[in-house]
C-alpha cells in the first residue's frame, strides 16, 4: 500500500474538511438564530429524503472505482475510457431518474410531517434541495480516477473551497435577508461549478481524455459491472435506511421539532464521520492496489492492525462525542436541542458499531466481496424499520434508535467479517471476535474510568466542555495504550507511522 500517499491524501482532506465543517456549524449556529426552530428540521428532513432517493444511484460509483484499481495499475488507457465514458451516461440518467421521482413526491410533503407547520414555500424548499442533489450527478465521471489513483485530496482542495465560498455566502443572506429561500438557491451554481472544475482539471493528470478515443466496454465486462451495481445497491440499501430514515420516522411520529434536535446531534455525529472519511476513502485505493499485489497474508496482517487502529479510532470518538456533546450543544445551540442522557447513549452506541465495522467493510469492498452478503442489507432495513416503528410508540425517540442497535447487531456486525474471513482471506472468523472482545473489554473499561472522572464535576459552559475534553483526550487513549502497547498490531502500526513522522520532522 501507498503508506506516503495515504497519509497526503488524509492530512490534506482532513484539514480541508475540518474548516468547511467549522464554517457548517457557525452556518448552522446563524441559521437557528435567524429563523425559527422548524427551518433547521425541514432541512434535516429534506437531506435525509433525498439521502433516500440517492439509492438511484445504485452504488455505482464504489463499483466503477474498484473496476478501475487493475487497469490503472497496468496504465491500461483504453479500458479507463471505456470505464468513465460508461460511467458518465450512467449518472445522466441517475440524475434523470432522481429528479423525476423526486418531484413526483412534492404533492405528499405534508403527510411526512407530523403536525406540519404552516411554512410558507414548503414545496418550493424541498424542489431547491432537490435541485442541487440532482447537478451533483452532473460531471462526476472523470472524478472516479482520481479516487481510483489515490489522488482524492485533488477533489477535496476544490470542492472544499468552493464550499467555504457557499457557506460564507449562506451566511451573509441569513443575516442580511433571513430569507430562506436565498439561502436554499446558493449552492445550486457551486455545486455546478466544483463539478464542472474538477472534470476540466481531470485531464491534466489523466492526458488520454483527451485523445479522442472512445473504447466501449464488452458485454462480459458490463455483466461483471452490473452483477456487482446489483450487489453494492442491495448495500446501499442497508446503509441508507440506517443513516437517512430516522428524520423521516421521526417527522412522521414525533414532528419537525424532534426532528431539529435530532439534527443537531446529527451534526456533530456528521463532523466525525467526514474527519474519518478521508482515512477510509484514501485506504479502500491503497487496499485495493495492496491486494491486488501482495500475498493474503500480506493483506491480513495489514487488516488486522488497520482494525485494531479503527477500534481504538472509534473508542475514542465514541467516548468524546458522549461526554461532550450535550455541554457543546448547550454552550452553541441551547438546552431546548438535547435529548435524555439514555438517548445519547443508545446515540453513541450505534456510533461505535458503524464507527468499528468500517474497516471489515473498507477491505471487503476493496477486495471486490460485493456479491456475496447481497441479501444482508434487505434483511438489515427491515427489522430496523420493523423494529423503529414498533419502539417509537412505547418509546418515543429512543425507540428509533433501539432499532438501528437492533438490526446492527442481528445482521452487519458479525455477517461482514464473516464474508472477509471466508472469501477474502480463507481464514476462521473466531481469531477475529477473540481480538474483538479484548479490544472492547479495553474500551468498556476507557469509558468507565472517564465516566467516573467526568461526572462529578460541578461546572457549566465552556469550562466543562475544556475539562472534559481534556479528560477525554487523556484516560480512553492512555487505557488503550497500556492495554495493547506490547501487541503485534500495534508495533505493526508504528512501523507504518515511523517513515512518515521521521520524513515530516
Amino acid at each position: 500500500m501507498r503508506t506516503k500517499l495515504f497519509f497526503k491524501n488524509s492530512i490534506i482532506i482532513l484539514i480541508t474538511k475540518l474548516i468547511c465543517y467549522l464554517g457548517e456549524f457557525l452556518c448552522r449556529t446563524v441559521l437557528i438564530h435567524t429563523l425559527p426552530m422548524e427551518y433547521v428540521g425541514v432541512t434535516g428532513l429534506f437531506s435525509n429524503i433525498l439521502a433516500v432517493l440517492s439509492l438511484s444511484e445504485l452504488g455505482f460509483g464504489t463499483v466503477m472505482v474498484y473496476s478501475m484499481y487493475v487497469p490503472l495499475a497496468h496504465n491500461d488507457e483504453d479500458r479507463l475510457l471505456a470505464l468513465t465514458d460508461f460511467y458518465k451516461k450512467a449518472y445522466h440518467g441517475i440524475a434523470v431518474a432522481i429528479a423525476v421521482m423526486g418531484a413526483s413526491l412534492t404533492p405528499f410533503l405534508r403527510y411526512i410531517i407530523n403536525d406540519c407547520p404552516d411554512l410558507p414555500g414548503l414545496s418550493l424548499f424541498y424542489l431547491l434541495f432537490l435541485g442541487n442533489s440532482v447537478l451533483s450527478y452532473f460531471f462526476m465521471a472523470r472524478q472516479s480516477l482520481f479516487l481510483a489513483d489515490q489522488k482524492l485530496y485533488i477533489t477535496n482542495i476544490y470542492s472544499n473551497l468552493f464550499r467555504i465560498v457557499r457557506i460564507v455566502f449562506q451566511i451573509v443572506l441569513l443575516v442580511t435577508t433571513r430569507n430562506f429561500i436565498l439561502y436554499l438557491i446558493v449552492p445550486l451554481p457551486f455545486t455546478l461549478l466544483t463539478n464542472l472544475v474538477l472534470s476540466w482539471r481531470a485531464p491534466k493528470y489523466y492526458p488520454f481524455l483527451n485523445s479522442g478515443r472512445h473504447p466501449v466496454l464488452d458485454w462480459e465486462e458490463k455483466k461483471s459491472i452490473f452483477k456487482n451495481v446489483y450487489a453494492m445497491f442491495n448495500h446501499r440499501i442497508g446503509s441508507t435506511i440506517l443513516s437517512s430514515t430516522d428524520n423521516l420516522l421521526i417527522s412522521f411520529f414525533l414532528g419537525l421539532t424532534e426532528v431539529s434536535r435530532n439534527d443537531s446531534y446529527c451534526m456533530v455525529l456528521n463532523l466525525l464521520r467526514y474527519l474519518a472519511a478521508p482515512l477510509f476513502s484514501s485506504l479502500t485505493a491503497g487496499v485495493g492496489n495492496y491486494y491486488a499485489t501482495k500475498t493474503k497474508e500480506d493483506t491480513y496482517r495489514l487488516f488486522t492492525a488497520l482494525h485494531f487502529a479503527g477500534f481504538w479510532f472509534y473508542t475514542f470518538c465514541t467516548v468524546s462525542f458522549f461526554f461532550l456533546i450535550d455541554p457543546f450543544i448547550s454552550f452553541l445551540w441551547g438546552g431546548q436541542f438535547l435529548f435524555p442522557t439514555p438517548v445519547v447513549l443508545l446515540i453513541s452506541v450505534n456510533y461505535f458499531i458503524t464507527g468499528i465495522r468500517q474497516v471489515p467493510i473498507t477491505f471487503k469492498e476493496a477486495i471486490g466481496l460485493l456479491y456475496q452478503d447481497r441479501y444482508k442489507p434487505l434483511l438489515e432495513s427491515l427489522i430496523n424499520l420493523l423494529v423503529s416503528i414498533l419502539l417509537v410508540r412505547y418509546m418515543g425517540i429512543a425507540g428509533i434508535f433501539a432499532g438501528t442497535f437492533v438490526s446492527m447487531v442481528m445482521t452487519s456486525l458479525w455477517v461482514e467479517p464473516l464474508v472477509l474471513f471466508k472469501y477474502g482471506f480463507g481464514r476462521p472468523v473466531k481469531t477475529f471476535w477473540l481480538k474483538n472482545l479484548k479490544y472492547f473489554l479495553a474500551g468498556v473499561a476507557g469509558f468507565g474510568l472517564t465516566w467516573l472522572c467526568c461526572m462529578p464535576m460541578e461546572l457549566s459552559g465552556l469550562p466543562l466542555l475544556a475539562v472534559r475534553a481534556a479528560l477525554c483526550l487523556i484516560v480512553p487513549n492512555i487505557t488503550m495504550a497500556l492495554f495493547f502497547f506490547k501487541s503485534a498490531e500495534f508495533k505493526y502500526i508504528l512501523g507504518l507511522l515511523k517513515p512518515v513522522i521521521r520524513k515530516a520532522s
